[in-house]
């Protein structure tokens, strides 16, 4: 037994063990899942949000591209129609209302002192024609002040052209597309030759709608590559690099925080012409060689020409990206969102680790219970087998002299037909509390009623009479006069005292006393308390006197009869009359049983309650028993 004992704990301890090698395992696959996890979802806002920002450049750069002039005339002439560029713009342009107006600027004769003159015209899409503006408009005058201040010495590129302002104002915000020479033929180096003819006007105006940007554009934009608003899980916000203002936000918490993101999950520059793009907006037609001779004019279009390296650095930098995306996550951050779905996967299979864990435990400590039945069993069999040879044999012993004539006299006749009686209540004691305990575990429910208090001591004190008498103790009974009904099963609790009293018989000590009490337990509940001067009760075996089949160092040291039925049948009769049962103990003081029950609400009748309390003292009824 002890070997196999040994042998399941070492194997419970390495499965233990295994679950925590397996959680461990676990954790760090988890972390390695969540850093997949995190580039894959950086990974993947990353490729949304470059697409975000170049489709915001790439309409620009086809606004840029479509409002070039449309050169389909002879080589070396000016287009006669130079406009309808602009009308196919407004009439067919996906995001033609990126473009609130257009204007043309002609540059008059330049002066060294104060620059060149300039005269804005603006385009009708309802006429098609170019209607010339007195007075400048508010929004173009940026744009006014730095086309006149245009030096006069400014070098001119092969094209015969001086580097004007950047393509994208972005403080109007405009596009300023100059107007390109017309090519005459290309010479035998390669060099395109232009012809130096008067243009209609110098630069072409193209005037942002801000408001549509921000309030159509972007939103558009932000649904096209994210989703629904209401279902991104990520806060937008678009700044501008230059003021650092913010131009828009969406985020459904934005009224929380107003939209600020710090140490944004993916940050991207954009609203930027690419010129890279143009091949995307060239027609495949009969135009193509116009149409490339444009696009290399509008790449070349403000570049700075033999101008020195600092000068160019400032020029790109005066180019540059506008505004500045930011993407965060609402959680917090990508970190933050990976961290907790892998707490919670690690949770969970935690959880399910645990569960095993215990499982495991469960199941050692049922093992463990299971041995300790099993040995209780083995212990109440033998006991149960001693018990029963014993009386079995002195009964038969008996009824073999009385059969065979060895006993004559009648004294002793009498004699042996009283221990023949003593051991058969001895064995049918012991027969009716394991039928009353297999009763028990079977299921079996008391019928309980109002009982008379006087009823039950009498009862008790007539089954404990016998043993009393064959032990030589006194039982003294004490019952509180005018005490209520219980409601109880007589018999049950005519068993419980007895067993209790049997119990003090045992274990009383030298003088043989055993006292029982009735007395009232507040207001409603009646308490029985059966007591004795014995050894007492083992501090150890205290935890366990309740449980079936389990015997004391007093029982099993000092001999005494028993199965180890007894007390475990109190606490279960006890447990069924919806009361509760106590026990206090002191080492060479004796031990006390009480048993609290609920009285009866119902009364018994008055001829039984007057006959109950007739023989009773003023104080108590105290009667004595010796045996």
């Amino acid at each position: 037994m002890q070997y196999r004992s040994t042998t399941q704990l070492v194997v419970a301890g390495a499965l233990i063990g295994l679950i925590v090698v397996l959680g461990t395992l676990q954790w760090r696959w988890l972390g390695q899942i969540s850093a997949d996890e995190r580039e894959r979802m950086l990974a993947n806002v990353g490729n949304q949000v470059r697409e975000f920002t170049q489709d915001f450049d790439r309409e620009l750069t086809r606004a840029y591209f479509w409002l070039q002039v449309d050169r389909s005339g002879p080589p070396g002439v000016a287009a006669p129609d130079s406009t309808a560029h602009f009308q196919r713009w407004f009439s067919s342009a996906p995001e033609a209302r990126l473009v609130s107006a257009v204007y043309t600027v002609t540059l008059g004769p330049r002066d060294a002192a104060d620059g060149a003159t300039v005269g804005f015209s603006r385009y009708d899409p309802e006429s098609d024609k170019l209607v010339p503006l007195e007075a400048i408009p508010v929004a173009l005058q940026p744009i006014a002040e730095r086309l006149a201040a245009l030096p006069a010495d400014a070098p001119s590129d092969a094209a015969g052209r001086v580097p004007g302002p950047a393509p994208l104002q972005s403080d109007v915000p405009a596009l300023l597309i100059s107007r390109p020479p017309v090519p005459v033929n290309v010479s035998a180096s390669g060099t395109i030759v232009f012809s130096q003819v008067e243009r209609p006007w110098d630069y072409t105006v193209a005037l942002l709608d801000a408001d549509y940007m921000r309030k159509t554009f972007l939103p558009a934009l932000l649904e096209r590559e994210f989703g629904p608003q209401a279902q991104v899980p990520y806060r937008v916000a678009v700044t501008d690099l230059r003021t650092g203002a913010q131009v828009f936000c969406a985020s459904p918490d934005a009224a929380a925080d107003g939209c600020t993101i710090t140490e944004p999950d993916v940050s991207r520059e954009f609203f930027e012409l690419r010129m890279r793009e143009f091949n995307r907006f060239v027609v495949a037609d009969d135009r193509r060689g116009a149409s490339a001779g444009a696009r290399g004019a509008g790449q070349e279009a403000g570049s700075p020409g033999t101008a020195g390296a600092e000068a160019e650095a400032a020029r790109r930098a005066e180019r540059g990206p506008v505004w500045r995306v930011d993407v965060k996550h609402r959680a917090g951050s990508l970190e933050a969102v990976v961290a907790s779905t892998r707490r919670k996967n690690f949770l969970v299979s935690s959880s399910v680790l645990l569960l095993l864990g215990a499982s495991v435990a469960l199941l050692v400590v049922s093992s463990g219970r299971a041995r300790r039945l099993a040995a209780q069993q083995m212990e109440f069999v033998a006991g149960v087998s001693h018990e029963l040879r014993t009386p079995l044999t002195v009964i038969r012993s008996a009824g073999e002299n009385l059969a065979d004539g060895v006993v004559g006299d009648p004294a002793q006749v009498r004699q042996y037909g009283s221990l023949i009686a003593s051991e058969g209540r001895r064995l049918t004691e012991m027969v009716e509390q394991v039928m009353e305990f297999a009763g028990f575990e079977s299921g079996r429910a008391l019928e309980l009623r109002p009982v008379d208090i006087t009823d039950v001591a009498t009862a008790a004190e007539a089954a404990s009479r016998p043993l009393l008498a064959e032990h030589g103790a006194t039982l003294d009974i004490h019952i509180h006069p005018g005490l209520p009904p219980v409601m109880a099963n007589q018999p049950a609790l005519v068993r419980t005292l007895h067993n209790l009293v049997s119990n003090a018989v045992k274990y009383g000590g030298a003088d043989r006393w055993v006292g029982l009490t009735v007395a009232p337990a507040g207001r409603d509940h009646v308490a029985f308390k059966v007591a004795d001067h014995g050894q007492g009760i083992a501090d150890a075996d205290l935890p366990h006197i309740f449980e079936p089949f389990f015997r004391g160092e007093h029982g099993v040291d000092g001999h005494v009869h028993g199965s180890g039925l007894g007390l475990s049948l109190v606490s279960r009769i006890v447990a069924q009359h919806h009361g509760k049962v106590q026990v206090a103990t002191a080492r060479e003081r004796g031990t006390t049983f009480t048993v609290v029950l609920p009285a009866s609400r119902h009364a018994v009748g008055a001829e039984r309650a007057d006959a109950a309390t007739a023989g009773l003292d003023a104080a108590s009824l105290k009667r004595g028993v010796t045996g």
